[in-house]
């Protein structure tokens, strides 16, 4: 409490591979723990083992390449457990320095309740989940034999990160968490559109881009 690490300690701590949750970190987790009980832990293994490789992960995808303005994409669909896995999302009220950038708001638990209800009661979502490849370097993408045919996109195997913290969650985090306690999660598959190469603040531009001239239904229209 009110504690702050110098950078000796810091350097030592890396040299050991001890990851330090300081109070910021540490109440942030716990707020989230509440939030979302038992799968905030995809949350804190984000942050936890940010970079370490999942040996075992199924990570081969087909998919469909694209693009559309500066932005290379990659079409395909995907277990939720596996993005569960794979993707982290910084919130508003992650007050440490990594999450200076974060514009998410954070997942509401009775919000994801609802939609593992939905889901498990045989609902499903149509709409794709955004994401970004927190890469540099273009995945690797194998293509594939097809047809000819007169689109402008590519079609092949596209190799995800097998680590974790590897994609950011744009839009629909709340979908993919309403799985995180579904038997489903590991069974059904979801629509995704992953962007490579893409800055923090350009995914606050698309998630500003996505949301902010959403209107919802009025009740006498439904």
């Amino acid at each position: 409490n009110n504690s702050i690490l110098g950078n000796q300690d810091r350097k030592r701590l890396k040299e050991a591979n001890i990851h330090h949750l300081n109070q910021e970190a540490f109440l942030y987790l716990e707020q989230l723990a509440d939030h979302l009980g038992e799968a905030s832990k995809y949350q804190f293994m984000g942050k936890l083992f940010e970079k370490t490789k999942i040996p075992e992960l199924k990570n081969r995808v087909p998919a469909v390449e694209g693009k559309l303005g500066k932005f290379r994409y990659y079409s395909f669909s995907i277990e939720p457990l596996i993005l569960l896995k794979l993707s982290y999302v910084f919130h508003r009220t992650d007050v440490t320095e990594e999450a200076a950038n974060s514009y998410q708001r954070l997942i509401k638990k009775s919000r994801i309740k609802k939609i593992g209800e939905f889901i498990d009661g045989d609902g499903f979502f149509p709409n794709c989940i955004i994401i970004a490849i927190n890469s540099d370097r273009k995945p690797k993408f194998d293509l594939v034999n097809t047809p000819k045919h007169d689109a402008q996109t590519k079609i092949g195997i596209l190799h995800l990160p097998k680590t974790y913290r590897s994609c950011w969650i744009i839009d629909g985090q709340h979908r993919v968490y309403g799985y995180s306690l579904s038997p489903l999660a590991e069974t059904e598959t979801i629509p995704v559109v992953a962007f490579q190469g893409m800055a923090s603040e350009e995914q606050l531009k698309m998630f500003m881009d996505v949301n902010e001239n959403q209107k919802a239904v009025s009740p006498s229209l439904r």
